[in-house]
C-alpha cells in the first residue's frame, strides 16, 4: 500500500538538488518500496478457446508482491481485434483483491484471435509491459484449416550472464532460439572468432534454449555458425566485449545462492564492490565487496526463509553506479496451500446429476474460482501458463515464455535448470538504476483510485452565484427501478463527491438544491463516475503475435462441430424458445420467499448466499423484542450482543455485517428501534456481501419494512436529471437443474463450460462447499480446474477429470 504522501516526496526530488545522490542504495530501495509498490494480474479464464459467438467468463486476482493488493479499487479488461481496436470493455470492482465479468465473443468474429487486456488505473503509472495481456484462441469456421508449416525463419539471441561480456574473462553465454512466431526451435553450432579458427560448441537443451562457457579475447569479434532444426545454415554475431568491466554469476544450490564476481585488471571503480539482493522491490540481501587485492570473490546467499520468487542480484561499483546484474528464481514451496476436490456423485451420462466437493483444511479466509468444461473439445496441458507460473515468473518478464506451466508441473532438477535458462534469457526491469540515480521516478498520473464516487459541480444556469447553498440532493434510479437518496455536501465551488458506492449498468440521476431564498432559479449538475477512458485503439505488444495457440486436429474438428451444431440449432432455440415463453410464465410458480424477494429486492440485493426470513409470514416473529432478538440463534456464525437493548453489537468472521433498511445502509440502533409489526422481509448475506462498497467482509442484513415495497413511480416530476454509467452489467452464468420440470429443457443442451463459479468462499467456519451440476447431451469427460488465494497471498491449483 502507499505509505507515505506523493506529494511531499516530489517536493524533496523538485528541491532537494543533492538529494538522490546522498542516498544509500537501501535508501534507494525503501523509496521504490513506499512510493511505487506494483501490481500484477492473473486472470482465471472457464477455457482455452472459443467459438464465435460464445461467452468468456473469467475471475482475476490482483497481487502487490506476495500479497493480496489494497491499492485498486477498480479492474479495467478490453477485448481488442487484430487491428488494435477495443471492440469490449468492462470496468468491475475489486472485492478481495479479485474482479468478475464476461464477455461475448462477437458472432460475426472473422480472426483467428482476439486480445485480451486487463489491468488496474495504477499499473498505468508504469511501464505498461507488465499489464496482464493473452491471446484467446477463437476456433473460427471461416479459417479452414491450421497451418501445415509454422516456420520459415528462425532467430536466436545470445545474452551474457550478468548483462556484458568482458575481455579475457570467462562467463556464461546463454541463447534462445525461436522461429518467426516466438515459437522455440531445436538448434546447434559453434562460435568462432573473425579467424575462422573455433572457440566453443553450443546446442540447445530445453525449448530452444542454452548455455556455454565463453572466455572472449580483447580485440577479437566472435560469431555463431549454426543450424535449427530444418538443417538451414545461418550466421549471428556474438555481442562485443567490453575492454573492461565485472562478471557477475549466480548459482542455485539448496537453500542458498552461490555468486561469484570476477573483475578486470583496469578500473579503479571495480575494487570496492556493493552486491544487493532484492524481491519485489524490498531489498533481501546487502554485501560489500572488496576487490583490491583479488580479482575474484565469491560468496553464499540464504534463502531459504526468503519468499519464492525472482530474486534479482545488482552489483554496483564504488561510484554507486549498477554495472551487473542477474536474476535468478528461489523456489521454496511456500506460495502454495493445499485445497482438495472430491467427486461425491458422478454420472457423465445425458444430463447426468454430478455433486462435486472443494474442501480447504486450513483455517484462513480462502477466495477460489471453479469451470468444469469438456475435456475432449477443450484440450491443454499443464504446460499451459496457470497462476503458479504467471504471478511467480511470467508478470514479472518481458517476452513470451513458452509453456510456463511446465516449471511448476514438476520438481525434477533438471526443471530446476531449464527454469534457470529462462531467467538468463528473459529481460527484468521493474525499475532502472540509471534513471533512478538520474532522479527520473515514474510520473504519477493515476492516483490509487476509490469505488466508484460521483463527484461534479453545480452551477447556476443563468450565470447566478450558489450563495447560501449546502448540500445537493440526489435521487438515484437503476435500470430496476430501485432508488437511492444521497445528500451529498456543497464544496467551495460548487464542487461535490459522493462516498464511494457500487451500482450496476445506468442510473438516472435527479438533483435538486436545498434553496434557500438567494439561490437561483435553475441550476445544471455536471457528474462523472471516477473512471478512467482509455484509448479506443491500443497497441499489441509484440509478445503477443507470437506463441499463438495452434490445436491438434481432433480438438479442432470437435470445436467446430460444436459450433455447427450450434448454428443449426439457433433457428429451433429461437422458434421454441417463442413459442414456450407463455407457458413457462403459467407453469412456474414461486414460493412466498421468492414472491417477497421479487417484490422487495433489487441489484446486488437479489439473490446471494444467505438466509431469507418472512418475518410477516412468521407468528413467532412478533413475539420477540426486536429483530436481533429473532435473529439470534438462527443464523450459523452470526454473534449478537445486547439484542434487546437499543445498541446492540454483531459479528461475523472477525468483522461487523453492514446493516441496510431498504437498501439504505444504516445502523443496528436504527433497525433495533423498529416494531416487528413493520417488518416484512429479511435477507442475512454469509460474508463476503458484494453489495457494500469495501467487500463486506462481515456480511450483511437487509431489513425491508412493509412501506418498503416497489414503487410505481419511475420517474421524479419536476426535477433536472442526468444519466450515469456504473461497473458493467453482471451476467449470470447459466446452469439448468435437471431435476425439476422445465419447458425450457426441451431445447438441445451442447454448452462445452458445464458450470462456472468465480467466486466461492471457504473459512475455519465454512470449510467445504458441495456444487450440483448437470451434464449436457454430448460430453463424456470432463475438466475441472479450481484457482485461487488465501488472505495471505498463497495459491492454489486443482486440475481433475470426471470420466
Amino acid at each position: 500500500m502507499i505509505s507515505k504522501s506523493l506529494l511531499s516526496f516530489f517536493f524533496c526530488v523538485l528541491f532537494g538538488s543533492g538529494f538522490l545522490y546522498s542516498q544509500k542504495i537501501d535508501s534507494m530501495m525503501n523509496i521504490y518500496q513506499n512510493q511505487f509498490p506494483q501490481e500484477k494480474i492473473y486472470v482465471h479464464f472457464d477455457k482455452a478457446y472459443y467459438n464465435p459467438g460464445e461467452t468468456v467468463w473469467f475471475k482475476a486476482y490482483v497481487m502487490s508482491g506476495i500479497n493480496l493488493s489494497d491499492i485498486s479499487k477498480n479492474f479495467y479488461a478490453e477485448l481488442i481485434n487484430n487491428k488494435g481496436e477495443v471492440i469490449q470493455r468492462i470496468v468491475a470492482p475489486v472485492l478481495y483483491s479479485s474482479a468478475s465479468s464476461s464477455f461475448v465473443i462477437p458472432k460475426k468474429y472473422t480472426s483467428q484471435y482476439v486480445h485480451f487486456r486487463a489491468f488496474t488505473s495504477w499499473m498505468l503509472n508504469f511501464d505498461t509491459s507488465f499489464l496482464f495481456d493473452k491471446n484467446i484462441r477463437i476456433v473460427n469456421p471461416a479459417i479452414a484449416a491450421e497451418p501445415a508449416v509454422r516456420a520459415n525463419s528462425s532467430l536466436i539471441q545470445f545474452f551474457p550472464e550478468g548483462g556484458d561480456l568482458i575481455a579475457d574473462i570467462e562467463s556464461n553465454l546463454a541463447f534462445k532460439a525461436n522461429d518467426q512466431y516466438g515459437f522455440p526451435v531445436r538448434v546447434s553450432g559453434s562460435i568462432k572468432a573473425a579467424d575462422g579458427k573455433k572457440v566453443a560448441d553450443f546446442k540447445s537443451v530445453h525449448d530452444g534454449m542454452g548455455v556455454l562457457k565463453f572466455q572472449p579475447v580483447k580485440g577479437q569479434t566472435y560469431s555463431a555458425f549454426w543450424k535449427d532444426s530444418t538443417g538451414k545454415e545461418i550466421i549471428t554475431p556474438i555481442p562485443d566485449a567490453k575492454p573492461g568491466g565485472l562478471v557477475l554469476t549466480a548459482t542455485n544450490t539448496p537453500g542458498s545462492v552461490t555468486f561469484v564476481v570476477k573483475r578486470s585488471d583496469k578500473g579503479e571503480d571495480l575494487k570496492q564492490i556493493v552486491l544487493i539482493g532484492h524481491m519485489d522491490q524490498q531489498m533481501v540481501y546487502k554485501a560489500k565487496i572488496n576487490l583490491s587485492q583479488n580479482f575474484l570473490s565469491s560468496g553464499r546467499i540464504p534463502v531459504d526463509q526468503f519468499p519464492s520468487g525472482i530474486l534479482q542480484l545488482t552489483a554496483f561499483n564504488s561510484n554507486m553506479q549498477p554495472i551487473a546484474e542477474r536474476i535468478i528464481f528461489v523456489n521454496n514451496n511456500d506460495y502454495l496451500f493445499d485445497a482438495y476436490f472430491r467427486s461425491l456423485l458422478k454420472d457423465t451420462k445425458k444430463r447426468g446429476k454430478n455433486v462435486v466437493e472443494i474442501e480447504i483444511p486450513d483455517t484462513t479466509l480462502t477466495n477460489l474460482s471453479m469451470s468444469i468444461t469438456d475435456a475432449n473439445v477443450q484440450s491443454t496441458t499443464e504446460t499451459d501458463d496457470n497462476i503458479y507460473s504467471h504471478l511467480l515468473v511470467t508478470s514479472e518478464l518481458k517476452g513470451y515464455v513458452h509453456n510456463p506451466g511446465y516449471y511448476f508441473a514438476g520438481y525434477a532438477d533438471s526443471v530446476t535448470r531449464h527454469l534457470d535458462l529462462v531467467m538468463l534469457t528473459h529481460g527484468w526491469r521493474r525499475f532502472n538504476w540509471q534513471d533512478l540515480a538520474a532522479g527520473k521516478f515514474p510520473q504519477i498520473r493515476f492516483a490509487p483510485d476509490n469505488y466508484l464516487t460521483l463527484k461534479g459541480t453545480v452551477v447556476s444556469g443563468s450565470g447566478g452565484t450558489l450563495a447560501g447553498e449546502t448540500q445537493v440532493n440526489l435521487i438515484m434510479q437503476l435500470k430496476d427501478s430501485s432508488k437511492q437518496f444521497l445528500s451529498v455536501p456543497l464544496l467551495p465551488g460548487g464542487k461535490y463527491t459522493t462516498e464511494p458506492m457500487l451500482f450496476y449498468d445506468t442510473a438516472k440521476v435527479f438533483y435538486q438544491l436545498n434553496k434557500s431564498k438567494k439561490s437561483p432559479s435553475n441550476i445544471i449538475l455536471t457528474i462523472e463516475n471516477g473512471f478512467l477512458h482509455p484509448n479506443q485503439v491500443v497497441k499489441i505488444p509484440e509478445s503477443m503475435n507470437q506463441g499463438n495457440l495452434v490445436l491438434d486436429n481432433t480438438t479442432l474438428a470437435n470445436s467446430r462441430k460444436i459450433y455447427a451444431l450450434t448454428q443449426q440449432l439457433e433457428v429451433d432455440r429461437q422458434k421454441k424458445a417463442k413459442m414456450l415463453d407463455e407457458v413457462i410464465v403459467r407453469a412456474r410458480t414461486k414460493t412466498a420467499a421468492q414472491k417477497l424477494e421479487d417484490q422487495y429486492t433489487s441489484g446486488l440485493f437479489k439473490g446471494g448466499d444467505g438466509y431469507s426470513f418472512d418475518i410477516a409470514g412468521d407468528p413467532s416473529a412478533m413475539g420477540s423484542q426486536s429483530l436481533f432478538n429473532y435473529l439470534q440463534g438462527r443464523v450459523a456464525g452470526l454473534q449478537i450482543s445486547n439484542a434487546t437493548s437499543g445498541n446492540p453489537t454483531l459479528s461475523w468472521r472477525g468483522g461487523s455485517p453492514d446493516i441496510y433498511l431498504d437498501e439504505i445502509k444504516t445502523d443496528a440502533s436504527q433497525v433495533s428501534s423498529l416494531s416487528m409489526a413493520d417488518i416484512a422481509f429479511v435477507k442475512v448475506f454469509r460474508p463476503p456481501f458484494f453489495g457494500s462498497a469495501g467487500g463486506g467482509s462481515g456480511g450483511a442484513i437487509a431489513v425491508y419494512t412493509k412501506k418498503g415495497g416497489p414503487s410505481n413511480n419511475t420517474d421524479f416530476v419536476g426535477l433536472s436529471k442526468v444519466s450515469i454509467t456504473g461497473y458493467s452489467q453482471i451476467r449470470e452464468f447459466y446452469s439448468p437443474n435437471y431435476s425439476v420440470s422445465d419447458p425450457l429443457h426441451d431445447l438441445d443442451d451442447i454448452r462445452t463450460t458445464l458450470y462456472w463459479e468465480p467466486y466461492i468462499f471457504l473459512d475455519k467456519e465454512k470449510k467445504k462447499k458441495s456444487i450440483t451440476f448437470y451434464n449436457n447431451d454430448i460430453s463424456r469427460r470432463l475438466r475441472v480446474i479450481i484457482e485461487g488465494v488465501n488472505e495471505h497471498g498463497k495459491l492454489t491449483r486443482v486440475e481433475s477429470f470426471i470420466e
